[in-house]
């Protein structure tokens, strides 16, 4: 009976998150495989319909996924979308995904893009040129050059990512630094 599937399927509930067209969509995991998964994406702010999901599908299909339940996180590509009884439906196909990474997930949430880019951070009144490092959904690594007593655990921040298309709320998480340069990690809380 095994061998007359193509590949084996297991069904069960788990929700998890999809970084697709710049926000955070909240998904329900149907069916997984191992080259890829069935997801329920609730609707977010910029995609709202299945119209919208189709147009960004015409200039992307890529996106980032993360399931804590099952340990997942990485790069997806959708597939395809539809409307199921008033759910919005996906099919994804995994690229690049980290399963069962016990180590990997007790130093982090969630899958890490290495990326260059450049944003602005505001904390307090000062404002800051900064490097990204690398990101995920929940959050990203940022450096910059020299020593700022004002950047410390737990200080609010606002962060501007203009090729990203991004404008965040966020906390300090952690901090490196010494006279030449700083490196802090950034808990995104509010993405705009």
């Amino acid at each position: 009976m095994f061998q007359d599937r193509k590949e084996y399927r297991k069904n069960f509930n788990a929700e998890g998150q999809l970084f697709v067209g710049g926000e955070t969509l909240q998904l329900n995991c149907y069916d997984v495989s191992l080259k890829g998964a069935m997801v329920e994406v609730s609707p977010g702010d910029l995609l709202t319909t299945i119209q919208d999901f189709e147009a960004l599908l015409n200039e992307d299909r890529q996106a980032e996924i993360f399931v804590a339940e099952l340990m997942l996180a990485g790069e997806v590509d959708i597939v395809w979308v539809k409307r199921e009884r008033n759910r919005l439906m996906m099919g994804l196909e995994f690229r690049d995904v980290v399963h069962n990474a016990h180590k990997l997930w007790r130093k982090r949430c969630g899958y890490r893009k290495l990326e260059a880019f450049k944003a602005e951070l505001f904390i307090d009144k000062e404002r800051f040129s900064v490097e990204g490092v690398n990101r995920s959904v929940q959050g990203m690594c940022l450096k910059l050059t020299g020593h700022h007593p004002c950047i410390k655990v737990n200080a609010p921040v606002k962060l501007l990512a203009t090729e990203l298309g991004l404008s965040a709320l966020g906390k300090v998480v952690w901090v490196e630094s010494n006279e030449l340069v700083t490196r802090l990690g950034l808990q995104l809380v509010i993405v705009k």
